[in-house]
């Protein structure tokens, strides 16, 4: 499977930000919006080819973290989440963005969120995307594993345990045998599943163990009790990366946040239901603007 990029005529370049270079997409005119993927240790590439509506009222960045995707495997002071919220500050430097509306999904939250506590005068707004949560406390357990068989998960570990096969197979082959009911909410094509496998997880060897030990030292608890920039959070009934309870507790860090709860969407609402995901996410853009200064309009 080709990239979505290449299929879609995108001419990405790699930006320098200091110590490191980070792989940037970018397509549309009006107030820009950067996405931050999840993971840790995502990329861009699944925000291909549904961000592409949000392109007729926003500029739209796609960019890879520091030690994934396309953009340089550079460690600087250690993969930390700290450091990615410092690099997409750098960032924002380095693309001459006054102020911009920051949208993170699923990790890509969390950095979104210590974002705008250390950054806030640079942002217009923010959109949290089925978003990790900011403090430390106990949910109720992942429901991932709800709605797989046990055949299921006897052919899955049969697949991690099989010599010779390259991290991608491992990953499509999982997919295919019922690792997709975790994330997806229709089950995906081959084709859908063959690009994840190829483009959407795809990180430096060291990454996850150090950042994901730098997110478990985090916590903004009450960060954002008073916290006035505008806040858009989207949740899914079927996001099975958490329990039912997670809505209520992300609502109940940003009381002043706007939340909206797509019936018929899993983990990428922005996938699954994405009249409505880029109906919303238009409108609140539209009333970020004011925020802006003339001459980002």
């Amino acid at each position: 499977m080709p990239r979505w990029c290449d299929r879609l005529g995108f001419e990405g370049r790699k930006i320098n930000i200091g110590d490191a270079r980070l792989y940037v997409e970018t397509e549309g005119e009006g107030i820009p919006l950067v996405l931050l993927h999840g993971g840790p240790g995502g990329t861009h590439h699944y925000f291909h080819p549904w961000f592409s509506r949000a392109a007729g009222f926003s500029r739209v960045i796609y960019y890879d973290q520091r030690g994934c995707g396309l953009s340089d495997y550079r460690q600087g002071e250690g993969y930390t989440i700290r450091q990615a919220a410092s690099d997409l500050e750098n960032l924002r430097k380095a693309l001459d963005v006054e102020k911009w509306v920051v949208l993170g999904y699923s990790y890509g939250g969390l950095l979104a969120q210590l974002y705008a506590t250390k950054y806030p005068e640079n942002l217009a707004g923010m959109v949290l995307v089925s978003s990790a949560i900011s403090v430390n406390i106990e949910l109720e357990p992942t429901r991932q594993g709800n709605f797989i068989s046990d055949e299921e998960k006897t052919r899955m570990q049969e697949i991690n345990e099989m010599s010779g096969l390259s991290k991608e197979q491992i990953l499509y082959n999982r997919y295919l045998n019922g690792d997709w009911k975790r994330q997806f909410y229709y089950r995906p094509s081959k084709e859908r599943l063959a690009e994840f496998a190829r483009y959407e997880w795809d990180q430096h060897r060291n990454f996850r163990p150090q950042l994901i030990q730098s997110v478990i030292e985090l916590d903004l608890k009450d960060a954002f009790l008073d916290f006035h920039i505008p806040t858009l959070i989207f949740e899914s009934k079927w996001d099975l990366t958490w329990n039912t309870d997670k809505p209520g507790i992300i609502q109940d860090q940003h009381p002043e946040a706007e939340m909206i709860i797509l019936e018929n969407s899993g983990h990428s609402p922005f996938e699954d239901q994405p009249d409505v995901f880029f109906e919303e996410l238009k409108r609140f853009i539209s009333s970020c603007e004011p925020a802006m200064s003339p001459d980002q309009k």
